[in-house]
């Protein structure tokens, strides 16, 4: 059975590489259908679809097993690097997780090369589509043509792609026609993986407890990379007469000796999000709060803090679930047995060597 899928699928597959040319009418028939749509001269499907038209069904194999609708994604740029990282990453998403779940996966990118879009589907069994970003660096007139402020973008560190990135996922994301029709998303990032089996799905369990926002881990974040985050939050609040404790979340992340932000957060380069929730107001709409400042472009604000505090401001406990699942990324892992342990690919003869496997632990092994 297996193989007959893959067989039937290998069509598709072709058609995920493929970049349509917007010819006439197209768009009026694929956006009036809800099937695709057409942006900058080319035309793109949304999941299921496949074909010239959108017209041919790629369904997942578990679909109308599920009584709900979820996709991953990931943000890719067309450099090399985010392309070596993201191939291996997808493999481990299939091998370890995806290929008993079957989930579509979009990868949004601001333009990618046929040679890097044939290498993304190539690297797994994946479900792909493309998502392009159209706005992914418009950055605003009020920044760009006041001198002053001109010169302020220029002092920061982050590359432009990069503040692109976190105004992006800060909100934007949400309201991308490609996710519309689904209930759940889960992100990834292209250095992101699972170094072991997932045993469980997180995204059903997150279904069945009735959960709204679903994390992995905390970190601190930079100071220097959130400059004046914290205090034009609570300039929103002020104006929404949130209180900045006023929450069990909020006291989590924020001291109360002097309400301000302790810099820890939910680290979102993994999250399953509810996106009717989220592509919705008041989330939206401090969003929007926050994009008319330009402090994702000026300062580079993190999505993850923007995540963090509107979280903490809405959302009761009983909604947000923390996931035990095994997980990679940089100079961290997690792997969710305690017969397992973080361990560099390297150390065990595997690539890419500075990535993380979860391996047995010394204690195990000399039992």
């Amino acid at each position: 059975v297996k193989g007959e899928i893959k067989w039937r699928r290998e069509p598709f597959r072709l058609w995920a590489v493929q970049q349509l040319p917007e010819l006439p009418g197209t768009r009026y028939f694929l956006e009036s259908s809800g099937r695709g749509r057409c942006v900058q001269g080319f035309c793109e499907c949304f999941p299921p679809f496949r074909g010239p038209l959108c017209e041919q069904l790629d369904p997942g194999e578990f679909d109308n097993a599920r009584n709900f609708t979820a996709v991953l994604h990931y943000l890719t740029s067309d450099d090399a690097d985010d392309i070596d990282d993201i191939e291996p990453s997808l493999t481990r998403l299939w091998t370890q997780y995806n290929r008993r779940f079957d989930y579509p996966v979009v990868i949004f990118n601001d333009g990618l090369s046929e040679e890097n879009r044939r290498r993304i589907v190539a690297a797994s069994e994946n479900r792909i589509w493309f998502a392009y970003v159209d706005d992914y660096l418009a950055v605003p007139d009020m920044l760009t043509k006041d001198p002053h402020r001109r010169a302020m973008l220029d002092e920061v560190k982050w590359s432009l792609g990069y503040r692109g990135m976190c105004r992006f996922r800060s909100g934007t994301i949400f309201l991308q026609p490609v996710l519309r029709k689904f209930q759940y998303a889960m992100t990834l990032d292209t250095d992101g993986y699972f170094p072991s089996e997932v045993k469980s799905d997180p995204i059903e369990e997150m279904h069945v407890g009735g959960k709204v926002y679903t994390w992995s881990h905390l970190l601190p974040d930079l100071p220097g990379a959130v400059k004046h985050f914290w205090d034009y939050s609570l300039m929103y609040m002020r104006m929404k007469n949130i209180e900045p404790l006023g929450t069990p979340i909020l006291r989590q992340f924020v001291r109360e000796d002097d309400v301000q932000w302790s810099y820890q957060l939910y680290m979102n380069d993994i999250e399953i999000v509810l996106l009717d929730w989220f592509r919705s107001d008041p989330y939206q709409d401090y969003f929007r709060y926050l994009d008319s400042i330009g402090g994702f472009w000026l300062h580079r604000w993190g999505d993850h803090a923007v995540r963090t505090i509107a979280v903490g401001m809405w959302l009761p406990q009983d909604k947000v679930f923390e996931m035990n699942i095994p997980y990679g990324h940089q100079n961290y892992c997690r792997c969710s047995s305690p017969d397992l342990e973080c361990v560099r690919e390297g150390d065990r003869g595997g690539t890419p060597e500075k990535w993380w496997t979860c391996a047995p632990s010394a204690t195990v092994e000399a039992a």
